[in-house]
């Protein structure tokens, strides 16, 4: 009798328990990019999100797991990317967007997306302490492959608000 209460107890366990999750890296935080760790070839991300906007990346992770990517000089552009739903629009230039998938692989996002005759596969990926964010993008066009991988690192001091890309402005004291 007490062998079948234990297997009974298990058996109930088990189908309560529900299927494993898999737990996929949280990319969110403020990054800066090490140039001295990088390998940097213009453009330095696929479908114009290269240039200035690589030094500093703003990166949201919500709960149903999308993934939010915006840069210091141009958070209207944006990039969205959210794991296995399909094909999505994102932004790659003053009026271009590009359709783009995005999925998890391990531990590794990947994302790959096509723009007139440009095509574009990145993977982003963390340390295993999380502190270090590297980030490999191939753009192919008719004129070859250019190659990246940039790496940032977590947390930086972000200095006074001046030096900012957007700085603050001082306000007279006593202002109505």
């Amino acid at each position: 009798m007490q062998r079948v209460l234990v297997l009974t107890a298990a058996v109930l366990f088990l189908s309560l328990a529900g299927p494993a999750v898999a737990q996929h890296p949280d990319f969110s935080g403020m990054w800066t990019l090490d140039e001295a760790a990088s390998q940097l070839t213009p453009p330095a991300f696929s479908g114009g999100r290269g240039g200035d906007d690589t030094g500093r990346l703003f990166i949201t992770q919500a709960a149903n797991g999308t993934v939010v990517i915006g840069a210091e000089t141009n958070g209207v552009k944006a990039w969205s990317f959210t794991p296995g739903a399909g094909e999505l629009s994102i932004p790659v230039g003053r009026d271009t967007s590009m359709m783009a998938t995005s999925r998890w692989d391990g531990n590794r996002l990947v994302a790959e997306g096509t723009q007139g005759d440009m095509t574009m596969h990145e993977v982003m990926s963390l340390s295993s302490d999380g502190s270090t964010l590297t980030i490999e993008v191939t753009t192919t066009t008719p004129d070859g492959e250019t190659r990246n991988t940039l790496l940032y690192t977590m947390a930086p001091p972000v200095g006074p608000c001046k030096a900012w890309a957007m700085p603050c402005k001082d306000f007279p004291q006593g202002a109505p």
